[in-house]
């Protein structure tokens, strides 16, 4: 069963997922051409998972999210670029529109005007209130509660305006209220079981429930009154196949027109399928290589950079991922607006490694292996289990790091364990594992100092390197206290810059996730954002 997570807020989850995303796209097969869409038409998209609930709020599980893409609406929503656009507001709040206030603790939406629910009650601004009340009365079931704790209140002075009053700046408050409930339907959801509302369930999204056959299918309907126009297509079925083999055949024999989530295994496969269009697509979770800074072996940053220059980005990224991965290079998404564009992106180099290594006083060994007072160049990097691609990037990384007389021993760990254990407790020498992006930077929790978890701060914090920096620390605070744009630009590139120079961990690449679809479909955009169902209604067949 796959689930999903929000950046910044189940940030351990999606360490656990296997797919993980890139930051760009390939189609892989060429289009048809720009062909007129025909109007109607009936598309089917391939699931291995049926949905455990209709509310979005309720579920990771990554069917939910795509059926309530397909149901529901939110005040804003991401293109596939990461952009923040409108959806039920008229307009993306900023401060140089009014819509934050100059000190961040006041954001206010205008609603577009005519919205409806799919039963032709009108959605109001007091349904934005019913969403909070409801997030606030279930804090224990709702899957996604970072960030609404920081809201003092929601309010409604007319049934356009919603104006949320934050007790503190926060810079995820664009990732609020992703789904608005229907406050007219609330007596169906004080029965948490959702008994009624499944058998009729009432949105604002592009499409109306038609028909859900258990074990099989959900088909839906256009929703000819949707604020954004109404879809093109006649139907769109979301059909249910459990076993992920037999799913991908009925995408060979065109018993499905598009399918999501394509395991790395399932890749060649894919590839090999005539007449559909294969998309690994840009995303935001980044696999990184760590340190532990408190051991005297990487004490030196020279052993740390001398690693970094040692690894070929490249090789790793075409051998052992299929060119199913995208290079990273720091530690913020390339579609942020802070993203430092390198101007000359490392790439391997072993006489420089090796330089590094002998300027620092080591020496190769009898072995090859580089050695200094008796002491090899010698670490073993635990990763957590079940992940073959990982996996197979961590030996690729060995026998490149033994090219530049460095020995990295590969340990996999359960995962329970990993996550529960060794990270936590930093109870290793490297690690190999994966962390969440977004296009709007968060990392106080990743790199300042008082966030490396031990006993003093009570295990808070994600800075298992033990990265101790105090320029670091002061671009963090002042980066938290500053609301200009031009000027946290500043600060996260300055951070990003130290991360290079001072290489705490080592950032490898995104893996891509995989998506195919026929080509006589138009209008498929992969969002590892919002999902691939973001844009359905804009669906069509040539």
């Amino acid at each position: 069963m796959k689930y999903i997570a929000k950046p910044a807020i189940i940030l351990m989850l999606v360490l656990l997922v296997g797919l993980f995303t890139g930051c760009g796209r390939k189609t892989e097969k060429a289009d048809t051409g720009a062909a007129k869409l025909a109007a109607g038409g009936k598309i089917s998209v391939g699931s291995a998972v049926e949905p455990e609930t209709w509310n979005p709020l309720l579920s990771e599980q990554m069917a939910v999210q795509e059926i309530g893409r397909l149901l529901f609406s939110g005040l804003l929503i991401q293109n596939d670029k990461g952009e923040w656009l409108p959806d039920l507001a008229a307009a993306v709040p900023t401060t140089e529109n009014g819509g934050i206030s100059g000190d961040g603790l006041v954001v206010t939406y205008r609603l577009k005007p005519g919205l409806k629910w799919h039963d032709g009650q009108p959605v109001s601004a007091r349904d934005v209130q019913f969403t909070f009340d409801f997030i606030l009365r279930n804090r224990t079931r709702v899957a996604w509660r970072d960030g609404y704790e920081k809201i003092q209140s929601v309010s409604a002075p007319d049934d356009a305006t919603v104006v949320i009053r934050l007790a503190e700046p926060y810079a995820y408050v664009y990732h609020l209220f992703p789904c608005i409930l229907p406050r007219h339907r609330s007596a169906d959801f004080a029965d948490l079981t959702l008994q009624n509302f499944n058998r009729l369930p009432v949105g604002s999204g592009p499409f109306v429930l038609k028909e859900w056959r258990r074990g099989d299918a959900l088909v839906f309907a256009p929703n000819s009154s949707y604020h954004q126009g109404a879809p093109l297509l006649e139907s769109l079925t979301y059909k249910i196949v459990t076993d992920r083999q037999i799913v991908l055949s009925q995408l060979k024999i065109g018993e499905v027109d598009i399918l999501n989530n394509i395991g790395f295994d399932q890749l060649d496969q894919v590839r090999a399928v005539t007449g559909v269009n294969t998309f690994i697509t840009t995303g935001t979770i980044w696999e990184h290589l760590d340190f532990n800074l408190d051991l005297p072996l990487f004490a030196d940053v020279r052993v740390r950079q001398a690693v970094n220059l040692a690894i070929d980005r490249r090789e790793l990224i075409e051998k052992a991922l299929k060119n199913a991965a995208f290079p990273a290079y720091t530690d913020t998404h390339p579609y942020s607006w802070a993203y430092l564009a390198l101007p000359q992106q490392p790439v391997r180099n072993l006489q420089q490694a090796k330089e590094l290594l002998q300027a620092a006083g080591w020496q190769p060994g009898y072995d090859g292996i580089q050695a200094l007072s008796g002491r090899r160049l010698s670490f073993t990097v635990q990763l957590p289990d079940n992940d073959k691609p990982r996996e197979l990037a961590a030996e690729t990384i060995a026998r490149q790091l033994r090219e530049a007389g460095i020995e990295m021993r590969v340990q996999r760990v359960a995962a329970k364990a990993f996550f529960g254990e060794i990270l936590p407790n930093r109870r290793f020498e490297a690690v190999l594992f994966a962390w969440v992006n977004s296009t709007e930077p968060n990392s106080f929790d990743l790199w300042h100092s008082r966030r490396i978890p031990g006993s003093a701060n009570r295990g808070v914090g994600k800075n298992y390197a033990g990265w101790r920096s105090a320029e670091v620390d002061a671009l963090l605070e002042t980066e938290q206290r500053t609301r200009n744009q031009d000027s946290r630009r500043d600060l996260l590139r300055r951070l990003q810059e130290k991360l290079v120079a001072e290489v705490p961990v080592i950032p490898l690449y995104y893996r891509a996730e995989i998506a195919a679809a026929k080509r006589s479909v138009a209008n498929f955009k992969p969002n590892p954002f919002a999902g691939n169902l973001w844009n359905a209604w804009e669906w069509g067949l040539r």
